[in-house]
């Protein structure tokens, strides 16, 4: 378990240590913490998906009865396979991006330091362990938006995601506080056996928005869904890697990890079900007209992280296990896809579908790759997005919303419309639309090194889309039965289940959505008329407001007056003291 936890920070060490060696050296390095990681996984695996939990404990601070602890049970188990073997394609595909000009070594020693925070998350065992390991992802996250720091994009995105992930991070410190304390433990075990207490105390309710602020700033929701499209100015290998498998589903991991205690209120349905509601639909809408790929992928991202959010928050085991099931699909689908804009953007110049059209015939490999992995993203047959999407339209079709049985399924609809005119978008107007005169560069495929990793993960969706029952059950099922703090509901996907309610619901959104691709250029049109307000300078129009004011109280505190700084320190000594006196606390 420790080497386990402790093999990325090795890794980042040896390349921060062989700064010179070659680029190939640096990434055999960079992979083998994730080869090995995956090793180990596969040696507890037997263990976890029977029902078992591995556990290393050593004592932290013994007078306060705190233990450095690590736990493996199969909700880790899942995410640190995903940030492991994603992060194994993505150092590979990352080797064969990145040009002679790009500090590999030092790209890899961020790339292995942000995977060893992720990793802590998956396996702490300790509530406080986690919190060190959280920040950390939100620290090596801003070095790595930021890499290129010599653009102003990327400074602005990773201050961004810093200011906002971080200050999240504040809350969830004070909302986990509070949940030890309620518990009377910091110990994970401890906390997820005392769902009853926590949820009868007092300090139930602010404890739980204090750590859904966390969850809500790490994975993008509204409002604080603005950072995750500004990040996009990291190299495409951090986009693919943080924005699929890592930093924006730490917070939908830490939502299932406090499933068992946190959920079954009307509080927690409402919080989360509504925000995860709003934010899938808006960031599929956002998505259908953004024109850089990466934004396009960017926003359909922060809307799939709506659509997990939301089934965590119905607050049944069924719905925790299709968030399970998706949490997993969109990780694959996902970071194939944006290997697979990083691809056309490194042969052709440019991201901007505007200027491009026609690649299916120039760079056929990669236009295979970028439609399969699309069409999971559509939800569309016979691959792995369409069972998981099925499942989680069935879901919303019984449930209520302040009584009503038609809002949530409705706002499911609305958002499976837009998954599939967004997705459909993608593959017509990027690999079959109108050729340009010319491109910024001669477009064709690239070599094997550069589209093998996503090829893999295309494979795995048609597998997991043909094969259902082979492939995801064995890990699904134990995983969810984590997540739900017992046994989990039978778990059986499948391409086809008769007609269904789903199944309508379904046909409606492929239908609507590729009539919504036809009529692209009016809804265009009427997209921008609106004149939406720009998150980013209401960002930082705020930031430089907060500064002002932070100047303006440094100026009048700090102004050289001895007699101030005297009369200031002996009234809060004596309003203090008065205090103590008035409630008999003295």
């Amino acid at each position: 378990m420790v080497l386990l936890c402790l093999l990325p920070f090795v890794g980042t060490l040896l390349l921060s240590i062989m700064g010179g060696a070659g680029r190939n050296a640096q990434a055999a390095i960079a992979v083998l913490p994730a080869i090995a990681g995956l090793a180990l996984l596969g040696w507890f695996a037997p263990l976890v998906l029977n029902g078992g939990v591995a556990q290393w404990h050593m004592a932290w601070v013994p007078t306060l009865g705190l233990e450095l602890s690590l736990r493996l049970d199969a909700l880790g188990l899942l995410f640190a396979g995903l940030i492991l073997g994603i992060g194994l394609l993505i150092i590979l595909y990352a080797r064969f991006y990145l040009s002679a000009k790009d500090a590999m070594g030092r790209f890899l020693a961020m790339l292995l330091l942000f995977q060893g925070a992720m990793l802590g998350i998956a396996l702490s065992g300790n509530i406080l362990l986690l919190l060190i390991f959280w920040e950390l992802t939100s620290l090596s996250s801003f070095l790595l938006i930021g890499f290129r720091s010599d653009t102003a994009e990327g400074r602005q995105g990773a201050r961004m995601a810093l200011a906002v992930t971080g200050g999240g991070g504040l809350a969830l410190i004070g909302g986990l506080l509070l949940l030890g304390t309620i518990a009377g433990s910091f110990e994970l075990a401890d906390i997820l056996a005392s769902g009853d207490i926590i949820r009868a105390s007092a300090l139930y309710p602010v404890a739980l928005i204090l750590i859904l602020l966390g969850c809500f700033t790490k994975s993008a929701q509204f409002p604080f869904h603005f950072w995750l499209p500004h990040a996009m100015a990291a190299p495409t290998p951090v986009s693919a890697y943080l924005h699929s498998a890592t930093m924006v589903k730490a917070g939908v991991f830490l939502l299932a990890r406090f499933w068992p205690v946190l959920s079954g209120t009307d509080l927690w349905f409402y919080l989360v079900t509504t925000t995860g509601l709003v934010t899938m639909i808006l960031g599929a809408a956002v998505a259908l007209f953004r024109h850089d790929l990466k934004a396009i992928l960017a926003y359909s991202t922060i809307s799939h992280l709506g659509l997990l959010t939301m089934l965590f928050g119905f607050g049944t085991p069924v719905a925790a296990m299709v968030g399970v099931f998706h949490l997993l699909n969109h990780a694959v689908f996902k970071a194939a896809l944006f290997m697979n804009a990083g691809i056309v953007d490194h042969e052709t110049g440019t991201r901007d579908i505007r200027l491009l059209g026609g690649l299916a015939t120039l760079m056929p490999i990669t236009a295979t790759l970028g439609i399969v992995a699309s069409a999971s993203m559509a939800g569309l047959p016979p691959f792995a997005g369409f069972l998981s999407k099925e499942m989680m339209l069935e879901e919303a079709g019984h449930t209520l919303w302040a009584g009503q049985s038609w809002i949530v399924p409705l706002a499911a609809v609305i958002g499976a419309t837009l998954s599939v005119a967004y997705s459909l978008r993608y593959i017509v107007h990027l690999y079959f639309g109108p050729r340009p005169a010319s491109y910024p560069a001669q477009p064709h495929d690239p070599p094997f090194g550069l589209w093998a990793p996503s090829a893999l993960l295309v494979v795995l969706t048609i597998l997991v889309g043909l094969f259902p029952q082979t492939l995801t059950v064995g890990l699904v099922t134990p995983a969810a039965a984590i997540v739900t703090g017992g046994t989990a509901p039978p778990f059986k996907p499948a391409l086809w289940h008769g007609v269904t309610p789903a199944l309508v619901m379904s046909i409606v959104a492929v239908a609507v959505g590729a009539l919504m691709l036809w009529l692209h250029g009016p809804l265009l049109r009427a997209w921008d008329a609106l004149r939406l307000p720009d998150a980013k300078r209401m960002f930082d129009r705020a930031l430089e407001w907060l500064v002002d004011r932070a100047s303006d109280m440094t100026r009048a505190i700090h102004n050289g007056s001895l007699q101030r700084q005297l009369s200031l320190l002996f009234l809060v000594a004596i309003l203090v003291g008065a205090l103590g006196v008035w409630t008999g606390g003295y």
